[in-house]
């Protein structure tokens, strides 16, 4: 089993991506609980560098192998689980979170610190989270399946946390690959923002995607410009 920070063992395609984590991946129990405080500092760098806010309530935390790995030790960590079939079912469990060379996967947290407010707001941003999507000027909008898992769970039940998949398409990926700059916004009448993701979190989130077989970005395709 590993015990460094970086997880390889698992499937990985042609171009090096790790689309899929394995019990290999993943420390011994006893190993996980001597590095954990060790591994902190640079997992919270990672994540910050992955972390994208959305108007005032919103954030989107841009899940990849090493987040996904991190996840699951922590869960085996709470729940003292060492077996290989713990490790097996924490690993199938968050697989759908693993981005896999052709899209975005992203844990948004909808962030209402007071209560009184989060029974007033949170049933329509509950719903704004079905309309989350990133923009490349000159490209079609790629709107984000949410809670795949159970596409209408948290209508009925409102949540504070939602799962997300943007589905790029290869021109998408090809104009980020490239450069191109991107928006991340939400259509609900409710909460209708739209941001520049900054430059430096586009490129972190490039190495989530494999360059397209055969594609080409719009050579008319200016940067996207932020709207607030």
């Amino acid at each position: 089993m590993r015990s460094d920070t970086t997880p390889t063992a698992g499937s990985r395609r042609g171009d090096g991506l790790l689309t899929r984590l394995t019990v290999a991946d993943l420390m011994p129990w006893p190993a996980y609980r001597a590095a954990r405080h060790a591994r902190r500092q640079g997992l919270i760098e990672h994540r910050r560098e992955r972390s994208v806010t959305l108007g005032p309530f919103m954030r989107l935390q841009f899940e990849d192998a090493l987040t996904i790995r991190h996840q699951i030790q922590e869960v085996l960590y709470i729940e003292r689980s060492a077996g290989l079939d713990a490790m097996q079912h924490e690993i199938d469990t968050y697989a759908p979170l693993l981005p896999d060379g052709t899209n975005w996967k992203a844990t948004l947290m909808i962030e209402l610190p007071d209560a009184a407010q989060r029974r007033r707001e949170l049933p329509a941003l509950s719903e704004a989270a079905h309309h989350v999507y990133v923009d490349i000027a000159g490209l079609p909008r790629s709107i984000a399946h949410a809670n795949e898992d159970q596409a209408d769970r948290h209508l009925g039940r409102p949540s504070g946390v939602h799962f997300l998949r943007f589905q790029l398409p290869p021109g998408a990926r090809c104009a980020l690959l490239s450069g191109a700059a991107a928006n991340l916004g939400c259509a609900h009448e409710r909460y209708a923002f739209r941001h520049g993701i900054a430059a430096t979190t586009i490129e972190r989130l490039c190495a989530d995607l494999a360059p397209p077989l055969s594609a080409s970005a719009p050579s008319a395709a200016a940067p996207a410009a932020p709207m607030n």
